[in-house]
């Protein structure tokens, strides 16, 4: 029971340190429907609505504060628990004898310029338009409240820190530039973990080239608990949403990397053999090299092998330089006369007296020992370089073996296919390692290639309950006798098709 009270305490407490803002983690700065992502680091400045300032003051405090900029610095703001209704004072009946004038407002941009040169606050501001407004009074409360809220979006910085999320990191990006991501919307995004049954302790496989916000959005869902699959495109996978996440190390440990342009040899014979010097080979079925690294393209290779053939052919070219001087050296000094000394005392000679003469043998020495040391110096460090890569490569073709033995056993819970290339190929491909009764879920931005792969895996068999489904989404606003759906909305958030995996001796064809 001890160890039980323990563990909870210990876990509680591991909780609450994730809602603390530290240094060193990825946060959300959000005002209005700005949304951005930074990280934070002690005395160093960000630029956000025309403004300059440091993340100091939000170390320590729980996500969800808001701070207000002052002085370049963050400070924390302290909400009023009074609701807006009863904040504002009593407005008029209805707005239908209000225009819209410049006349409205006797202060002029120039005289709200001079005040924010002059240090005065945001909210101050406020309160001189709110003097010096003919119109406000004669609003209604609700009018007026939508005018203060314009106004401190406007006049206040005021920002609120939120941890990375699917959802934010959604909006964010489908704001700003929703192509990167395929144009998928939130809503979308929730239809894809909802109908691939993304949960905790299964293994997902995931096509994403939405800069790895799906693979984040599943990642997050599963909780650590699982195991992810990124099918990606080139020799590594380029996903900058999922570092905004802010996954832990434990977390990152359960995702899989494997390049789309291996699909097709996963079942091929590879037999792994362990070098003297640590060096992993794979080795075909029939005994040959493979001339070719894995996980790279035939032009990275020529281009590393090209470059390492430059390398070497420069050091041969100054070692054989540098003996070539030593060797000129003897022999002039040994031509100089019967009674010089050899090198080493000449060196002795030079470095001893100062005020004499240097000779000519012995600057030129001096300057081939230091053409040496060079030589050695660029050698070691091309060398380190050369380990590091190596071992780099070798790092990431273990995981690679790892996540193919992942789609060897077959038993793979869920695909989710979210990128922007033609669906049917992928499909078709990886469909015959996901296990039966597992869900299938392909998104796409346009309907065409969705129909195109909803009618091959219908000729191909093997699966059940078929759905070609459209994302529609309308937003509302909330608010006390004010709730109705907004003026702009979204026109298409993309097209899913959807499918179960069954074992094809059970289907009729």
């Amino acid at each position: 029971m001890a160890t039980e009270t323990l563990a909870a305490d210990t876990y509680h407490e591991n909780l609450s340190a994730q809602h603390i803002i530290k240094e060193g983690d990825q946060i959300i700065l959000k005002k209005g429907k700005n949304i951005k992502v930074f990280l934070i680091r002690k005395h160093r400045q960000v630029w956000l609505e025309k403004a300059k300032f440091t993340l100091d003051g939000t170390i320590g405090h729980p996500y969800g504060t808001t701070f207000e900029v002052k002085g370049g610095k963050m400070v924390k703001v302290e909400k009023s628990t009074l609701s807006e209704k009863e904040a504002l004072a009593e407005g008029g009946k209805d707005n239908r004898d209000l225009l819209d004038l410049d006349s409205n407002q006797k202060l002029t941009r120039d005289d709200i310029e001079k005040m924010k040169k002059d240090g005065i606050k945001g909210k101050e501001i406020i309160d001189q338009l709110i003097e010096n407004s003919s119109t406000f009074q004669s609003k209604t409360v609700f009018a007026q409240a939508k005018w203060i809220k314009k106004k401190k979006i406007k006049h206040l910085l005021e920002f609120t820190i939120l941890k990375p999320s699917a959802r934010l990191l959604c909006e964010m990006h489908h704001a700003k530039n929703p192509s990167r991501i395929c144009f998928m919307r939130v809503d979308s995004l929730a239809q894809i973990l909802s109908r691939g049954n993304v949960r905790a302790h299964s293994t997902v496989a995931v096509v994403d080239t939405c800069m790895g916000l799906v693979v984040g959005a599943v990642m997050e869902r599963l909780g650590g608990f699982g195991k992810v699959i990124h099918f990606h495109q080139g020799p590594t996978a380029v996903r900058p949403v999922l570092d905004s996440f802010d996954f832990s190390e434990e977390i990152l440990n359960n995702l899989y990397n494997y390049p789309l342009d291996r699909v097709n040899t996963i079942e091929c014979d590879q037999t792994k053999t362990d070098n003297s010097d640590g060096k992993i080979d794979f080795k075909s079925s029939n005994g040959a090299d493979n001339v070719k690294c894995s996980g790279e393209t035939t032009e990275d290779t020529n281009s590393q092998c090209a470059t390492d053939t430059t390398d070497v052919s420069t050091l041969e070219t100054a070692e054989d330089t540098s003996s070539k001087c030593v060797t000129d050296m003897s022999v002039d000094t040994s031509t100089q006369s019967q009674g010089t000394t050899t090198n080493i005392e000449c060196t002795e000679h030079c470095v001893g007296d100062t005020d004499s003469q240097e000779t000519p043998g012995c600057s030129e020495e001096m300057e081939v020992e230091k053409e040496n040391d060079l030589v050695k110096t660029d050698m070691e460090q091309r060398k380190k370089k050369g380990i590091d890569r190596e071992a780099n490569r070798q790092l990431r073709e273990q995981k690679i073996q790892q996540a193919r033995d992942l789609i060897l056993e077959k038993n793979i819970d869920c695909l989710i296919v979210a990128c922007k290339f033609h669906p049917t190929p992928i499909v078709l491909a990886l469909l015959k390692y996901i296990a039966p009764s597992r869900p299938v879920v392909v998104f796409g931005q346009y309907k065409e290639p969705i129909l195109d792969c909803y009618e091959y895996l219908r000729k191909e068999g093997g699966m059940v309950n078929y759905r070609v489904t459209e994302a529609w989404l309308r937003e509302y606003q909330v608010m006390e006798m004010r709730t109705h759906p907004m003026i702009t909305m979204s026109g298409g958030g993309g097209y899913l098709l959807t499918a179960t995996t069954v074992n094809k001796s059970d289907t009729s064809r």
